[in-house]
């Protein structure tokens, strides 16, 4: 299975080019004897929509029943990482400034092991983070995150 989602992050990857978009995520999980095929699909440009999810699934299905790649039953889901999408690097903080983000950290922080707030800036790998509640700054060194993603700002 290692080699069949290496052959199918290629095509995707070719596609998403192609149409000016980036992968994001490729995951095949085995539910109930059915194989789950997830592609999560990007832009940087902006918020993926339907029509772009539509149009790489046509594609990637295409080339996944005409290599039989796939040799049973299987379910394509294509989709975008959300408006609660994680934040995996320096580069996904730099992109969503100024958007809400809700920080889980390895260790405490100013007594905090969860930080939601404001990406205010980005410097030498720290994160700068301003509270929804109270507008302290904080600053969380990148190495600190366990994991991250933006949250939805009512």
């Amino acid at each position: 299975m290692i080699m069949k989602i290496d052959l199918i992050k290629e095509k995707a990857n070719e596609i998403a080019k192609r149409m000016n978009l980036e992968i994001f995520d490729v995951s095949m999980k085995k539910i109930r004897r059915k194989l789950k095929l997830e592609i999560i699909i990007d832009k940087l440009d902006g918020y993926i929509g339907i029509d772009e999810c539509e149009k790489f699934s046509r594609e990637i299905e295409v080339y996944l029943d005409e290599k039989d790649i796939i040799d049973s039953s299987y379910d394509l889901i294509v989709s975008s990482p959300g408006l609660d999408r994680p934040l995996r690097s320096l580069n996904d903080f730099i992109r969503f400034r100024g958007k809400l983000a809700k920080i889980i950290l390895k260790e405490r922080i100013e007594n905090r092991s969860v930080v939601k707030g404001y990406i205010e800036n980005i410097k030498d790998n720290t994160i700068f983070i301003r509270e929804k509640d109270g507008g302290k700054l904080l600053n969380i060194p990148y190495t600190k995150i366990l994991r991250s993603n933006l949250e939805i700002d009512l």
